[in-house]
């Protein structure tokens, strides 16, 4: 090759090298401009989504921005005006007014508290509720033994609502009320605590069954806390699991959130200052209430029923039985005296009930049915007395004295014959038809008065002795007459911190179970009776218990306290009998249709 051809063919070598390279650094420079691109791209639409992502705050469309403009400076939020120091507020107003003049009606619906202003830094303050109830130690908690009152009002949609005040008695302030509103199918319970007349805070459930709770558990539905009238917290606890809402978030959370929020705390504070105003105020009353028979076990219409003290024989409240032979009344509530209640009715012989208490915070106090003798019948029945020992139901009572007294709860009265019980625990004494009182003493035992009715088809009795109780101890003896009835007796303590039951179980032809609730201090304890069967099979209308002829004798190293009888012609499965507060007894009577699936009441 000649040399003018070599090189022309290293020019041409050359041109393409440089070709090449130009299109490797074009190829990488349109490469990096697609890449940069794809990024800017992706950026902004991560940003959007972002934006869209913040809910509940309204979203705007993001403006385009010029280049190189100035960023835009932050506003700086105004600062929240500081909330004053707790500040007296006026909650009074005439209790008079929130009734209804002709019905007494209450109705919440009608506005006649407001919140206070609303600070979002306010903070809770436990003024009442950890103070008073001693959640760590219950049995403890000074609320134990505040002055309490029982009292009840009508409500609107024909609902009622039934109220124990407390009351601290070192400063006379209410520091807590509970409202168990009787909704129809349910209850609707509320405790209200206040601090020094301001709602402080607030624990709401719903239930079948009027119970002792753990304050601090799930059971607890709502919780509210105020201060200043503003309810600065609430949580919300449904299937055990709790949310809160706070007054500081108020403004993250949704329309309808707030909405909520503020509802709950207008309802609140106004039924709260209502209930504040009017339940102490109520007249405090125990209503009385039973049937009276005849021998024949039927209804006497027109029997006069009346009542008189047993301190000065004075009458304080009386009235006429129905076609069912049923009476009801209301007598005042006071501690210091007890009462008789006599039924009469012309060809037939009286018959009284004595040793009626009504002490404040009493509910109910059902009279056990009155059997009527007439009086020109004066046939004598064979009558049998069985006697076991209450610890052991088929232990014979043997070598027991008794004495009869005419009329029921009779303890003082003019004896009218005596007799003995046996080595086997049975005895034997003639008596006319009608209501009487058997006293059975015995050493080492609490002396024993026991219901004893003849009639026409009744010539018998049965009771149960308890052995010497020891101090600061309760025996409460539950005993029936139909068998088999499979009955459950328990005494719940306040926030439920102890279940106590029957070591014996009353299936087959034991009718008897005794409760022990030992080192009882000042502890608060409700008493509960269950039809068992029937909450097992279902029927929670049975009459199984109703018609059974239960009572329940409570005991202390005193003796004899109390008697209770199971409210007659009453349809359910729990009847909860009395509560023993601050070592006095008080009727309740309050009986039940519904229970709650749960251990308590399907279990011993």
């Amino acid at each position: 090759m000649s040399d003018s051809e070599k090189e022309k063919k290293k020019h041409s070598n050359r041109h393409f090298s440089v070709s090449v390279i130009g299109i490797v650094i074009y190829s990488i420079v349109l490469i990096g401009v697609m890449v940069a691109s794809y990024v800017g791209v992706k950026v902004v639409f991560r940003n959007y989504d972002n934006m869209m992502a913040q809910a509940p705050q309204e979203i705007q469309e993001p403006e385009e921005v010029a280049e190189e403009s100035e960023p835009a400076p932050t506003p700086t939020p105004e600062p929240e005006e500081e909330p004053p120091e707790d500040v007296e507020i006026d909650h009074d107003i005439d209790a008079d007014s929130l009734t209804d003049p002709e019905t007494g009606v209450v109705d919440y619906s009608e506005i006649r508290f407001k919140p206070g202003k609303r600070y979002k830094s306010l903070k809770w303050q436990d003024a009442v509720f950890s103070r008073i109830e001693n959640i760590k130690d219950p049995a403890n908690a000074p609320v134990n033994t505040f002055d309490y009152k029982r009292v009840s009002a009508k409500l609107t949609n024909n609902e009622s609502s039934e109220y124990k005040v407390y009351t601290n008695p070192d400063n006379k302030m209410v520091e807590k009320i509970t409202e168990i509103h009787d909704c129809g199918g349910n209850l609707q319970i509320i405790d209200f605590y206040y601090d020094n007349g301001d709602l402080n805070y607030a624990a709401e459930y719903k239930t079948f069954v009027d119970k002792p709770v753990n304050l601090s558990s799930a059971n607890i539905e709502s919780r509210y806390y105020f201060r200043n009238d503003c309810m600065v917290r609430y949580i919300y606890c449904k299937d055990g699991n709790a949310t809160e809402y706070r007054v500081a978030d108020i403004d993250t959370y949704s329309k309808g959130t707030v909405e909520q929020f503020d509802y709950l705390e207008k309802d609140m504070i106004n039924r709260a200052y209502i209930v504040y105003n009017l339940a102490p105020t109520l007249p405090e009353t125990e209503i009385l209430y039973g049937y009276v028979m005849d021998e024949f076990s039927m209804p006497m219409e027109d029997a006069k029923i009346v009542v008189k003290t047993e301190s000065d024989n004075r009458v304080v409240a009386e009235t006429v039985t129905d076609g069912d032979g049923f009476y009801k009344l209301a007598i005042d509530c006071k501690d210091d005296d007890t009462y008789c209640l006599t039924a009469s009715k012309e060809t037939l012989t009286d018959v009284g009930v004595y040793g009626i208490t009504a002490r404040y915070g009493s509910g109910k106090y059902s009279i056990e049915t009155i059997y009527m003798g007439y009086e020109n019948n004066l046939t004598q029945y064979p009558s049998q007395f069985v006697v076991r020992d209450a610890l052991d139901p088929n232990k014979p009572l043997s070598g027991a004295g008794v004495m009869i007294r005419k009329g029921l709860n009779n303890r003082t009265g003019e004896v009218m014959q005596t007799g003995a019980i046996d080595d086997n625990g049975n005895g034997t004494i003639m008596l006319t038809s009608g209501s009487y009182t058997a006293e059975v003493s015995k050493g080492g035992y609490e002396t024993l008065f026991m219901s004893v009715i003849i009639r026409l088809d009744h010539q018998f009795a049965m009771g149960f002795a308890v052995p010497d109780v020891a101090d600061d101890t309760y025996q409460a003896v539950v005993s029936w007459e139909s068998a088999p009835l499979n009955l459950s007796s328990k005494a719940i303590s306040s926030n439920q911190a102890r279940v106590i039951g029957s070591p014996v179980d009353s299936l087959g032809l034991t009718t008897a179970e005794t409760v022990t609730i030992d080192n009882a201090g000042t502890d608060d304890y409700r008493f509960y009776v269950t039809d068992l069967g029937a909450i097992t099979s279902g029927d929670l209308m049975a009459y199984n218990m109703t018609g059974s002829c239960a009572y329940v004798q409570v005991y202390d190293s005193n003796g004899l306290q109390g008697n209770f009888h199971v409210p007659a012609a009453n349809a359910g499965v729990v009847w909860e009998a009395f509560e023993i507060r601050n070592h006095t007894l008080l009727p309740v009577n309050s009986y039940y249709y519904a229970v709650e699936d749960d251990a308590l009441w399907k279990t011993k």
